[in-house]
């Protein structure tokens, strides 16, 4: 297991019994000045408060499980419009929303999600139709940010 993965299932309970959701968790950068960034989401917003609320218990509970042995920096924060929804729950927040859909074959079509199943995605274009693709076959799926 991967260790984003390893700390999703040590800390995703624990954030929820907090009040929020964890959305995803990045480790990112070169040595010496790597980042452990977790995004936590919550249906009233995100403020401050709540990160410093869940970086004091994630601090005080990465040290315990000790599972990451180089140096990093901690970061709590907040879903922005541009990071690519990764699970069915973003997708579910995000019902109403144009998506911009890019396939791992290298096609990109817009559409809103309809329909969420165990291996498939529904899509609603805007030429009527709808679109299902399998999840395995979905390289990246953003919200499309229209002025």
């Amino acid at each position: 297991m991967d260790l984003i993965n390893k700390l999703k299932e040590i800390f995703e309970s624990d954030i929820y019994d907090l009040g929020y959701e964890l959305v995803d968790i990045e480790y990112k950068g070169s040595k010496g000045n790597k980042i452990l960034t977790f995004y936590i989401y919550n249906d009233e917003g995100i403020t401050i408060e709540d990160c410093e609320k869940v970086s004091d218990f994630l601090d005080t509970k990465l040290d315990e499980v000790d599972i990451i042995k180089d140096s990093y920096y901690l970061e709590v924060s907040s879903q922005d419009l541009s990071r690519p929804l990764k699970t069915d729950r973003d997708l579910e927040r995000n019902f109403d929303e144009l998506l911009k859909i890019k396939m791992k074959d290298g096609e990109v079509f817009f559409g809103k999600i309809s329909g969420i199943e165990e291996e498939t995605y529904e899509f609603d274009l805007d030429d009527g139709q709808s679109r299902i693709v399998k999840k395995s076959d979905v390289k990246q799926i953003n919200i499309e940010i229209v002025f």
